[in-house]
């Protein structure tokens, strides 16, 4: 979540196996934080990385975690008298730091964070079937690299599977509140480029490096060189294949996280499939 979460809403829970097992009630002060109307799934970030997709019912008027939330108690073996932090991005997402009963923060269900350079994306051939672009952006060369077309994008490893479809399958993309824009599976699939009216319009700045955030975990990718200076970052194919992303059919609203000096961070990636 965002280096400047200090700034977001939060509460905190003890865990009781006797009344939380299986659901986790929300604290009613906390309800005027949440997003109306209320979502149907909310994610839950760990601190070792990883998401997990939770519902969230109302009932009676007060707000629980449901269906997930069992599984998110069992992957980090929560005990009686623990006690979590859930800090709320105001939209779809809580991170929640767990704390043992002497008051450590505990790191428990961890991924480990891959740094993503040209030299780690997979190899690449020419896509015989479609070797042009719709997307104009996508035709320019870029500094330093040889023109590639990505390999071929619909063969995903074992290792690279997800259930991701679920992810976000749902956005109301009018409500989000940070920069975000859209694009689709093109041909040069392993760098994303951040559209130049949406870092204009929205004096965005950017580092070396940003973090994708998608229904599988964390991903950095480094930043890029286009000879128009371009704002461009690696590791996009990663993203686009653990996600099975279906060229023509899916959608993906990247939501650009920033700090209050306009840095941007992190990507957060909403997966869109078309259901017809």
């Amino acid at each position: 979540m965002a280096d400047n979460s200090d700034l977001f809403p939060r509460f905190f829970k003890v865990f009781l196996s006797e009344t939380a097992s299986e659901s986790l009630v929300i604290p009613l002060s906390f309800m005027e934080f949440l997003a109306h109307p209320l979502p149907k799934t909310v994610k839950l970030q760990g601190i070792g990385g990883k998401f997990w997709t939770v519902s969230m019912k109302k009932i009676s008027g007060v707000v629980y975690f449901t269906t997930g939330w069992s599984k998110f108690a069992k992957d980090h073996e929560l005990k009686n008298g623990e006690f979590m932090t859930f800090v709320y991005d105001g939209h779809r997402t809580f991170e929640v730091s767990v704390f043992e009963r002497f008051g450590c923060k505990e790191t428990r269900a961890e991924i480990q964070a891959i740094q993503l350079s040209d030299s780690d994306s997979d190899s690449v051939v020419e896509d015989e079937e479609d070797s042009t672009d719709d997307d104009d952006d996508d035709d320019d060369d870029s500094s330093g690299e040889d023109e590639e077309i990505s390999q071929s994008l619909y063969p995903i490893d074992e290792e690279t599977k997800t259930d991701a479809a679920v992810f976000e399958g749902n956005l109301d993309i009018q409500a989000l509140t940070n920069p975000h824009f859209p694009t689709r599976l093109k041909n040069r699939i392993y760098e994303l480029l951040i559209p130049a009216n949406v870092v204009n319009d929205n004096k965005l700045k950017f580092g070396d490096s940003v973090k994708y955030i998608d229904g599988e975990g964390t991903l950095v990718g480094l930043k890029g060189k286009w000879a128009d200076k371009r704002i461009c970052f690696k590791g996009w194919d990663r993203i686009c294949r653990r996600n099975r992303l279906k060229k023509h059919q899916d959608t993906v609203e990247c939501e650009l996280l920033h700090d209050d000096q306009k840095m941007v961070h992190s990507i957060r990636v909403h997966v869109l499939r078309r259901t017809d």
